[in-house]
């Protein structure tokens, strides 16, 4: 009995398959090792432009900033930064430009520039009188814009006082002389008209108005007149 063996087609298609899933599977491998160095790189490059950062914002007045300088890196690696500084409309108020320049090796050749921009709020960079200026202007540029100055108040949106019926301090109707008040009878009051209490009868004043706290008492019968009221 005769046993039938591999054709040389089907040898070289089964070798032809495997090449293929090598190639894929290298592929695959390749891609996954210069992916992790490419992160790698990508975190030591974050890092070396964290520290750029920090060395400009340690700098304490505006020709330290952008001069920029020199800064040590992990692996005896040397970086150079500067920056281009100009001030806004805003007090203390910088738009910054860095520039850093990064070694890949120590002593060796250093990468090309990186730049990053921010706005940072850094008192001390600012000149005096340019500061002076920057504030004198936006105060004028808000008092245009409201209508009205702070130390006059005088502005069109600013509602006035207006009189109202009621208790006033003037001669309007209330508790105030000489105007007339809300009570439910006529009673007391510094001014010449009627006032306001809390009782029926007629109330005791200092002006014109009647007379009389408490409600007098009623007639006696028999006839006689009404007793006087108190004064």
């Amino acid at each position: 009995m005769k046993t039938r063996g591999f054709t040389l087609i089907e040898v070289l298609v089964s070798l032809a398959i495997f090449a293929l899933a090598a190639v894929g599977l290298g592929s695959a491998y390749s891609n996954v090792l210069l992916g992790r160095m490419a992160l790698k790189q990508n975190s030591t490059e974050l890092e070396d432009m964290a520290r750029a950062r920090a060395a400009l914002m340690e700098a304490a007045n505006f020709e330290d900033a952008e001069g920029g300088g020199d800064i040590h890196l992990p692996g005896n690696r040397t970086a150079r930064w500067k920056s281009k500084i100009e001030p806004t409309s805003v007090s203390d108020l910088f738009s910054v430009v860095l520039t850093v320049e990064i070694q890949a090796e120590e002593n060796g050749e250093y990468s090309p520039e990186k730049t990053e921009a921010r706005m940072l709020l850094r008192p001390t960079w600012s000149v005096p009188a340019d500061r002076t200026k920057i504030r004198d202007e936006a105060k004028q540029k808000l008092e245009r814009e409201r209508g009205y100055t702070e130390s006059n108040g005088n502005s069109s949106f600013i509602s006035k006082a207006t009189s109202s019926k009621g208790t006033t301090a003037g001669g309007g109707k209330g508790n105030t002389p000489p105007g007339k008040g809300t009570n439910n009878g006529k009673g007391t009051n510094n001014g010449g008209g009627k006032g306001t209490n809390n009782g029926s009868g007629k109330g005791n004043n200092n002006g014109g108005g009647k007379n009389g706290g408490a409600t007098p008492p009623p007639a006696p019968k028999g006839g006689g007149g009404a007793p006087k009221s108190v004064q």
